[in-house]
């Protein structure tokens, strides 16, 4: 699969250091703003942190989707299959992950913090825990998906030598986020590590 660029050469003059660095500081602020919230995430939910369960994941809940919004940015410009491949990605991490974040963290956080009867909900938990977890896996396939089809159309416009370190760690970001959430400390760290990969993509594209 090749992707081809709208218009303009493979190489040309650097992009201007500030506008490199502004740049990106745009496309790793959503992974540094979910390691803050992975920071303040509680590991368990009971009455007692239910509330801020609920607040966390309502505020995280258009914060999640703009993951492959980095993703997208960073084809900006290209076209194939390769791009292609990233919108399918994108497309489907953003509908089923923040269906994960809907349901086990709005809607069972809410059904902890108003309910009576814990036995029920004891029972209750581990299927949703189910329901939650296959969301969350599909949804993380389709960003290692985003992230691989990123990585190669990278590499078609600009060249596997220059984008073999971003994509690297992006690519392995991606896999640890298959079996994380943002729990401190492997989903800060795996968030965190997303961002570095969206950065050293970005600085090493900059042409």
């Amino acid at each position: 699969m090749t992707t081809r660029p709208h218009a303009g050469p493979v190489h040309g003059e650097a992009a201007p250091t500030r506008q490199i660095v502004l740049r990106t500081a745009a496309l790793t602020f959503v992974p540094v703003v979910l390691a803050v919230a992975g920071l303040l995430h509680p590991h368990h939910l009971t009455q007692e942190t239910a509330e801020r369960w609920v607040t966390l994941h309502l505020l995280l809940l258009p914060v999640f989707p703009l993951l492959t919004g980095t993703l997208l940015l960073l084809v900006r410009g290209l076209r194939g299959a390769w791009v292609t491949t990233v919108r399918v990605g994108s497309y489907i991490y953003a509908i089923f992950y923040t269906s994960l974040d809907a349901i086990a963290g709005v809607a069972y956080g809410t059904m902890v913090a108003n309910a009576d009867d814990l036995a029920s909900l004891a029972r209750i938990g581990p299927a949703v825990d189910v329901v939650g977890g296959t969301l969350g896996l599909i949804g993380s396939a389709g960003f290692l998906l985003a992230s691989v089809a990123t990585t190669a159309a990278l590499a078609s416009r600009h060249g596997g030598r220059r984008v073999a370190l971003g994509g690297t760690v992006l690519i392995a970001a991606s896999v640890l986020w298959l079996g994380s959430h943002i729990y401190w400390p492997e989903g800060v760290l795996t968030v965190l590590g997303l961002g570095l990969g969206f950065g050293l993509l970005t600085v090493s594209t900059q042409r």
